[in-house]
């Protein structure tokens, strides 16, 4: 029988890079990172009788705004193995389903607007929003990265922590009406699943003579209405009558360009 490996200097090199990245969240938020009874047994005289396990040290690099591999100083991928990880995704997702198209397709989530037909004013076309959605990486981790393959190009996003689940949109916005909370060219996430918002929420509507619309949801009076962040743009009715289809309610903004620093 093989020996038992000593786990004691894994220990110590993790409560190590554990104090780093303690002391870095302190800094960066300029308030202590809360230590609870978990961290504590980590952070003294580690020995192999406290090995955590893998899922107490993704919650520990989920808090600290990191990744397990950052934690268990693994090397970065080089661009072969991202290219094999990437392909191993991909046959996972199609294998399995586990984006949750067809699921969604079962369900009648998916637009009965053809995209060819989509008039575009506010917002263009819903795009299927395929990313991993990861925190910023730490120092040797490198940046978490989002490969919105979806889109026609793929871009670096950092934002929420999620997956997509078949129900999530992404869609451009056009235009300045609901400026600055949404700015011309930023890419918004639209959940298909709240269809049912509340007054203020933000919302994505698709009039079928007047294209696809952005407002707050204003459900007061006999009819809804849209109305708009930017005071040059008058509300939208929405006829009580129908003739106009809510996509869903906006969450997040995913992606936003950087304008160029004026001349001075």
């Amino acid at each position: 029988m093989a020996p038992k490996r000593d786990l004691t200097p894994d220990m110590l090199r993790l409560a190590n890079v554990i104090r780093r990245r303690i002391s870095e969240y302190d800094s960066r938020h300029r308030r202590r990172f809360p230590i609870d009874s978990t961290v504590s047994k980590l952070l003294k005289e580690p020995t192999p009788r406290r090995n955590p396990g893998i899922f107490t040290i993704r919650d520990i690099a989920s808090r600290l705004e990191t990744t397990v591999g950052d934690l268990l100083t693994e090397s970065i991928l080089g661009e072969a193995d991202l290219e094999k990880l990437s392909s191993l995704v991909d046959f996972l997702i199609d294998r399995f389903d586990l984006m949750g198209t067809r699921a969604a397709a079962k369900r009648g989530t998916q637009f009965a607007v053809n995209e060819a037909e989509f008039v575009e004013r506010d917002h263009d076309y819903p795009r299927p929003h395929h990313v991993w959605v990861v925190h910023h990486a730490l120092g040797a981790a490198g940046d978490g990265i989002e490969a919105d393959s979806g889109s026609e190009t793929t871009e670096v996003l950092h934002s929420i922590r999620d997956v997509y689940n078949g129900q999530l949109r992404v869609i451009r916005v056009i235009g300045e009406s609901m400026a600055p909370v949404l700015r011309h060219e930023d890419k918004i996430i639209i959940d298909t699943r709240r269809t049912t918002p509340r007054d203020g929420e933000v919302v994505a509507v698709y009039h079928h003579r007047d294209g696809g619309i952005l407002g707050y949801w204003n459900g007061d009076g006999d009819a809804a209405q849209l109305d708009k962040e930017n005071s040059g743009f008058p509300p939208i009715r929405l006829e009580a009558t129908g003739g106009w289809t809510l996509w869903g309610t906006a969450t997040r903004i995913v992606d936003t360009p950087i304008a160029r620093r004026p001349r001075r």
